[in-house]
């Protein structure tokens, strides 16, 4: 009998509350209604936004498990409601410890503290630690009394950090020796759970706040009828911008709930987190501070003697709607995975939305676009091969992750039904 395949929308009623949401915080502003859209604005849109996706989530799972008479049982970890608390209350501070520790380091590190950048990140930290506090307890006694199944507490973060704190414990302060902690390979996994989440919140949060201001200074342009005034090609350039930021305040608004929040209700707890020094090196070359150093020291291209292939209005007009097209494509890739968006690590497998197509949607739309909007590089060899080293490091980043995903058997399954890469029967 075939078993009927669940697939999440959640992602794309995120998307439509966020654009939604942009515009009509942009129509405030530019109305008067609304003085000034603070990062407190903005992170409450994303809260929206994520409030959201969960009701989509619920409403589509209970309606896919009344269409296929599916009947999910759930036992409570224990049936003594004292037994639940003390559990809560240990589970709480296992969590605690290691946020409040990137709070701190958020909140007084020179790299966060120094970098007006991160003043949005800073802030969102302080919100979750308080959001943290009130919603985690109660949170956490609903999932044990409803969602307790002994067989979610072999991959518990909860647990896993007490067995880590433990080991480390003993090893540092009672100085007994314990190789049981280097060969957990759980405990190890939580913790670089915790890696990829405190780098990627602090980045998505920071870019987040960024992209709502550039999507903001554009459109508050265009509803102030300050963009009839311009020439055409400027209008253009006008509406070209406003798009694009909008597509990524979706883009990088859905990442940043996917790294803010896994739980077992979702089923989107880290499976596996990929422990390649290639595959780490090649996923944090691509963001900030790491491709900043490598382009201002090893592969650059800005600077060296370059002139523009396409200066016609009409040819850069065209090239401006192939982006935007494929830009589309790319953000489509992180809506369809939703709340199992992330990197180097799997969440769970996703099929649908472009991954229908091929298994690497994201890399090839942003690839081509690349290869269509940096076309000056290609007037110098030396600045074409660092434009084409960086392309390679996404195709490596491709082929790393299905090395990792590949260890899982759903994946294998994915890629024996997907069987293009990049680009639907070519690649």
């Amino acid at each position: 009998m075939h078993k009927p395949t669940y697939t999440s929308y959640a992602g794309y009623s995120g998307a439509v509350t966020y654009i939604v949401l942009a515009f009509l915080l942009v129509y405030l502003h530019v109305s008067g209604s609304l003085p000034d859209v603070g990062d407190h604005i903005i992170f409450i849109m994303a809260a929206f936004a994520f409030g959201v996706m969960l009701l989509s989530e619920y409403w589509q799972t209970k309606r896919f498990n009344t269409r296929h008479r599916i009947v999910r049982t759930y036992q409570s970890l224990s049936p003594s409601t004292l037994y639940l608390i003390r559990s809560v209350f240990f589970r709480f501070l296992a969590l605690f410890i290691p946020f409040l520790l990137a709070w701190f380091i958020i909140e007084n590190h020179t790299y966060f503290t120094g970098n007006d950048d991160f003043e949005p990140t800073r802030r969102f930290f302080d919100y979750l630690l308080w959001i943290f506090i009130a919603l985690a307890p109660p949170y956490l006694f609903l999932t044990l009394k409803f969602r307790g199944d002994r067989r979610y507490e072999f991959n518990d973060y909860a647990i896993l950090t007490l067995i880590g704190a433990r080991s480390v414990w003993n090893v540092v302060v009672r100085r007994k020796r314990n190789k049981r902690l280097y060969r957990n390979r759980r405990v190890k996994k939580v913790f670089l759970v915790y890696l990829v989440n405190f780098f990627w919140v602090t980045l998505m949060a920071r870019f987040f706040v960024g992209e709502f201001h550039n999507f903001s200074q554009s459109t508050g342009k265009l509803m102030l009828g300050k963009g009839a005034n311009l020439p055409w090609f400027g209008q253009v350039r006008l509406w070209y911008n406003t798009i694009f930021h909008l597509l990524f305040i979706v883009d990088v608004g859905i990442a940043l709930i996917g790294y803010t929040f896994a739980s077992r209700w979702l089923d989107n707890r880290t499976r596996s987190v990929d422990r390649t020094p290639l595959g780490w090196f090649v996923a944090l070359a691509c963001y900030p501070p790491f491709n900043s150093f490598i382009s201002e020291n090893f592969v650059y291209y800005d600077g060296l003697d370059t002139h523009d292939i396409f200066t016609s209005d009409i040819a850069i007009t065209i090239i401006l709607a192939l982006l935007i097209v494929l830009y589309t494509l790319y953000v489509w890739a992180t809506v369809a995975l939703g709340f199992k968006f992330s990197n180097l690590t799997n969440r769970g497998i996703v099929s649908s939305g472009p991954y229908r197509y091929v298994r690497h949607p994201a890399y090839a739309a942003k690839n081509i676009a690349w290869l269509i909007d940096y076309t000056y590089v290609y007037t110098n060899i030396w600045a074409t091969l660092a434009f084409f080293t960086w392309n390679g490091f996404y195709i490596i980043r491709a082929l790393t992750e299905e090395r990792h995903l590949g260890h899982d058997p759903a994946y294998r399954a994915y890629a024996k039904q997907v069987k293009y890469r990049f680009i639907p029967g070519v690649l």
